[in-house]
């Protein structure tokens, strides 16, 4: 019985970790603008040809890996950097391209940890001690009890919780937790409607997707806020490369490319509609 339970719940933890992240982004707020308003985007053979000046920036400068994105019709692409020619992509279609989330997840209002490999799933913080956690911090939410919606690793014990309150109104908040303990906290007027945390590839950093009036919003790991570029507006989705060192960030008609630690820098434009994407070494 217990075997039989805990392949279950590792079962349910990859389906709803898989359906969680893109209902999140993309449920009740999916980008369902209607076809004829969206931007258009070259065919992926013909991007390079257009996009000389991004490729000599992106070369002279170092940018490397590969670019995987989702189109608007969930149809995975993937170009190589800096010179952005198509190369191979995963053949199924997903709204988004995989991001890892260091194995950690949310089921039934607890934070999780499965090792597929091993067929094995655990508990690392149960909503009642999560909502212990979050009280410790005066302020955040009263008396109210929480609910885990999401949660990324980032690395040394450290990872970010985004919860809401169990009752209604369902207030949202994030916590960075350091094992048991509040690191930090966003209040729920900070998280504005976020419904997705993504983490960088080495949790240097995360962002919220999704929020009301930003889009995206960017943090370090212990919670401190992070500038984007100025000259890009109303972003909707980022992807960090392998080290953390560069970000690219895209709005309804481009990916635009900037050293994460110099956003008012080099900005490489390049012209990409994309509904998602992810950084990758190459292969």
């Amino acid at each position: 019985m217990r075997r039989w339970w805990t392949w279950l719940v590792v079962a349910v933890l990859v389906v709803l970790g898989l359906a969680a992240a893109v209902d999140a982004v993309r449920g009740d707020g999916r980008r369902s603008e209607p076809r004829a308003a969206r931007a258009t985007t070259p065919p992926p053979a013909a991007l390079a040809r257009q996009s000389g000046l991004a490729v000599s920036q992106l070369r002279e400068a170092g940018a490397a890996g590969v670019l995987t994105y989702a189109d608007e019709d969930c149809r995975l692409h993937a170009l190589s950097l800096p010179e952005l020619e198509p190369v191979r992509a995963p053949s199924f279609e997903s709204c988004e391209p995989h991001i890892s989330t260091g194995g950690i997840g949310a089921f039934d209002g607890d934070i999780m940890w499965s090792g597929l490999g091993f067929g094995t799933a655990q508990v690392v913080l149960s909503q009642e001690e999560l909502t212990r956690a979050i009280r410790r911090r005066p302020g955040l939410i009263d008396d109210a009890r929480v609910r885990a919606v999401q949660a990324v690793w980032l690395g040394e014990r450290r990872y970010v919780v985004l919860a809401e309150t169990v009752d209604s109104p369902h207030e949202r908040v994030v916590v960075g937790l350091e094992g048991h303990r509040a690191d930090f906290a966003l209040p729920q007027w900070r998280v504005r409607g976020a419904r997705i945390v993504r983490p960088s590839a080495r949790g240097g950093y995360y962002a919220l997707l999704g929020s009301d009036s930003l889009g995206v919003e960017v943090f370090t790991r212990d919670g401190h806020d992070v500038p984007l570029p100025s000259r890009v507006t109303l972003p909707h989705t980022i992807a960090w490369s392998p080290d953390d060192r560069w970000t690219a960030l895209a709005t309804r008609a481009s990916v635009y490319l900037f050293r994460t630690e110099r956003p008012n820098g080099l900005v490489v434009r390049i012209p990409l509609a994309v509904q998602d994407l992810d950084w990758s070494d190459a292969n």
